[in-house]
């Protein structure tokens, strides 16, 4: 090779490099640098080798350094608002996500992988989704009927039970989507109206509800005996049927 051609070629190798580290955003170069600082070499050499198929990947990593990172790096350092600012506004606002991109990408970071860093945003994206749209709706349909009924009134509400024989109720999820009332094994109930209120806003509402009939008396409702004659506190934002 001519020699005249290697400060070029230098160069050339300079400026790709460039370009390629301007893809991970300086907050993700600081989180990868504040792992390379906690990490001695065998455990970076370690996290590196990984594969997608071993029990020790990165998604697997959540309750070891993934819950270091969120305690340590996203909560209590000092460049942690930077950080989680960074994620909030790229639409990634729960801790555990944060951490899992920052792992996820470290891992691909070390073996000169791109870090596909858009693709895993959108998976998380579209994972909250549906639930986010859910609780937006339950809040809506918890001032409605809210709205609906007054003290006195009386209404049927049917609730999802356990296998610990309690009524539960899910959070939005694909079960708060899914959920339907089997009439064999979940607990309906009659009920009136005593109280009615809210809590800090006007779309966290609530009724107080005593118990006129039951499907299955010996149903407990969130781990508490309830019996006819007994009232209970109705969160109306619920994945339970209220009629």
């Amino acid at each position: 090779m001519n020699i005249r051609y290697l400060p070029l070629l230098f160069l050339t190798f300079s400026l790709l490099t460039c370009i390629g580290q301007e893809k991970i955003p300086k907050e993700l170069k600081f989180s990868f640098e504040y792992l390379n600082e906690n990490w001695d070499s065998k455990e970076i050499e370690v996290f590196k080798n990984i594969s997608k198929n071993d029990s020790t990947s990165p998604k697997n990593y959540h309750h070891g350094i993934g819950r270091y990172l969120r305690n340590n790096l996203l909560r209590h350092h000092k460049q942690s608002d930077s950080i989680t600012n960074y994620f909030h506004s790229i639409g990634i606002h729960h801790y555990d996500d944060m951490s899992s991109i920052i792992l996820t990408s470290y891992n691909r970071y070390l073996n000169e992988q791109d870090i596909e860093l858009q693709a895993q945003i959108d998976k998380y994206v579209a994972y909250w989704k549906p639930i986010i749209e859910c609780n937006k709706n339950q809040k809506i349909k918890a001032v409605e009927i809210y709205n609906k009924y007054e003290v006195g009134d009386t209404l049927n509400i049917k609730m999802p039970v356990s296998e610990n024989n309690s009524v539960i109720d899910y959070p939005c999820s694909n079960k708060t989507l899914e959920w339907e009332f089997d009439e064999t094994s979940d607990l309906s109930i009659d009920g009136k109206i005593t109280d009615k209120y809210f809590i800090n806003n006007e779309t966290n509402v609530f009724f107080t509800v005593k118990v006129l009939t039951k499907n299955h008396l010996d149903t407990e409702i969130m781990m508490e005996e309830v019996n006819i004659g007994d009232k209970f506190k109705v969160v109306l934002s619920t994945a339970w049927k209220i009629e």
